[in-house]
């Protein structure tokens, strides 16, 4: 399993011109229906990190689809692949393997929002340092949106999950939150 993280304010104009023109026309279709800017941008450079990451899998045919689902997979592969994004930061991950990657920028949330999505056992690990909870938090929430995108469950099914026990790589990059299972 291989994963990679940028910004969209990473690639240039001419970058992004590039990457687009190498699109198929259903994956142009599907960026030119966006109405935002940022979510073009956010769409092309998940797209720029899966080609560095094909390469390196030396399965530069695969093409990025979207299922029924609205799950990613790669047409042409038997390799897996998940892709988030949150504000500026895009994180994509392809494995041989079923896998979920899940990115969020770390900001406040209310309590309410912890006591929902959390076990216990969670609530103890969020709450425990007051210094990072929202920290804390995210490393809660990225494990369980990340365990959605890997075994394609709901995200109600994932609320009951202890995360604490699952085996997840946790990165913090600048002000985000990355996990991967």
């Amino acid at each position: 399993m291989k994963w990679l993280f940028a910004k969209i304010t990473e690639l240039s104009d001419c970058e992004y011109t590039a990457i687009y023109n190498a699109l198929s026309p259903s994956r142009k279709n599907h960026i030119d229906r966006m109405k935002h800017r940022d979510d073009q941008l956010r769409s092309l450079a998940a797209q720029h990190l899966l080609n560095r990451l094909l390469a390196d899998f030396s399965a530069g045919t695969a093409v990025l689809e979207t299922g029924e689902d609205g799950k990613p997979f790669l047409r042409g592969s038997n390799l897996h692949v998940s892709i988030s994004h949150s504000n500026e930061g895009v994180a994509c991950a392809v494995s041989e393997t079923p896998v979920g990657i899940d990115i969020e920028k770390v900001r406040s949330v209310p309590d309410k929002l912890i006591d929902y999505v959390c076990t216990d056992a969670e609530k103890a690990f969020v709450l425990d340092a007051p210094e990072v909870i929202h920290i804390n938090f995210f490393k809660v929430w990225t494990a369980k949106e990340a365990y959605v995108k890997k075994h394609g469950c709901g995200i109600k099914q994932a609320l009951c999950i202890d995360t604490l026990s699952l085996c997840k790589e946790v990165f913090t990059i600048e002000d985000y939150i990355v996990t991967v299972l």
